[in-house]
């Protein structure tokens, strides 16, 4: 599998997003934000996206041109994306929700109408770079339904990501994050297969029959859904889950939530809601806190070969500590990309007569 530079692959991305007809400025946030989560290990959330956001464009699902806005109202905001890429909604209601929160001490921003948002753990990790606890509920605001209720094969809801992070303030190299989808994988693992002929892993989906979707090609054309986190036995906590996170985007983001079968695509809704640990505690007392438990947990005997590890060792690792490592390695010895992401994006480089603007080793 061939590997390819963080610039290189961050060039390409931006080149492929101004020539659809986004602003440099703007195309340049969102290659940013798509590398990031192929640095950390996330490629679901990475340049696999650029095709899709392209075809978004064309459709009329993007507006490359628009800018969000803010509505607020004390340490409460709304964030409306206007079908803006969602990675420059993200940047908008992290920076208003870090400044309320400096402000109050608590602070909640509603976002509605934005593009996709990308991976949710990198504002996770931004606002926990700032001192602050995080958490957040996504939905798709009744949309791109892929998650099957437990105990059915029929699409209902999105994949409805939960994700939490916790200023470690120097304890760890890294602040603990956990960003998940509330589905058995995130549907970007289901994408980077298609057109690969790869068979999908069972655990993942579910069809009429109780049997799995064979391909990703199959799941793209409508067979089947996602079963929910805790898969065929225990999926109705991760039914409840994304629930939960439908209303609360809805509720805090004021979009709609799924009401119909077909309901048509209408991007990310979500709540974001940030606290200032300084109005309870101290940070060093914080520190303290991360530090004890990452002791604790670590201390835990590990089972041969099921160690979480990016060098596939089998270490006890920490909520954000994979991403952590894998970003370091990935800086110096570049991003690893398949051929079926490597084939979208050659594609994608012909239609658009941008070949030269390839990473070589992808060409």
């Amino acid at each position: 599998m061939p590997t390819v530079e963080a610039d290189a692959l961050e060039s390409f991305a931006r080149t492929a997003l101004v020539e659809a007809g986004a602003p440099a400025d703007a195309a340049g946030a969102v290659a940013s934000s798509l590398v990031d989560a192929d640095l950390a290990g996330h490629t679901s959330h990475g340049v696999v996206r650029v095709p899709w956001y392209v075809e978004g464009v064309a459709t009329g699902d993007v507006d490359p041109d628009a800018e969000p806005s803010v509505e607020s109202a004390g340490p409460f905001a709304q964030v409306v994306g206007g079908a803006a890429f969602g990675q420059l909604v993200g940047r908008r209601a992290v920076e208003t929700l870090v400044e309320t929160t400096r402000d109050r001490g608590v602070a909640a921003v509603g976002i509605r109408d934005s593009g996709h948002l990308g991976r949710i753990g990198e504002w996770a990790e931004r606002v926990a770079g700032e001192g602050l606890l995080f958490a957040s509920w996504v939905n798709l605001q009744g949309g791109a339904q892929r998650i099957a209720p437990h105990g059915s094969a029929d699409r209902r809801l999105g994949t409805n990501p939960l994700t939490f992070a916790v200023p470690a303030f120097g304890a760890l190299p890294f602040d603990p994050v956990y960003d998940g989808a509330t589905s058995q994988v995130a549907h970007g693992k289901v994408i980077e297969r298609d057109g690969s002929g790869e068979r999908l892993p069972e655990a993942w989906t579910v069809t009429d029959s109780g049997a799995p979707v064979e391909h990703a090609a199959g799941f793209e054309a409508g067979e089947g859904a996602l079963l929910p986190l805790g898969g065929r036995e225990t999926g109705y906590k991760g039914f409840g889950l994304a629930t939960m996170a439908e209303l609360f985007a809805a509720v805090v983001g004021g979009g709609p939530v799924a009401t119909e079968p077909d309901q048509a695509w209408r991007g990310n809704g979500a709540a974001f809601l940030a606290v200032d640990p300084a109005a309870f505690t101290t940070p060093e007392a914080v520190a303290g806190k991360v530090e004890a438990l990452a002791e604790h947990v670590r201390s835990a005997d590990p089972i041969d070969g099921e160690g979480g590890g990016a060098l596939g060792d089998d270490r006890i690792l920490l909520p954000g500590e994979k991403e952590h490592e894998t970003r370091r390695r990935r800086l110096d010895e570049g991003i690893p990309v398949t051929e079926t992401v490597a084939g979208d994006l050659r594609d994608l480089a012909a239609e658009q007569g941008t070949e030269a603007s390839l990473p070589e080793p992808i060409r």
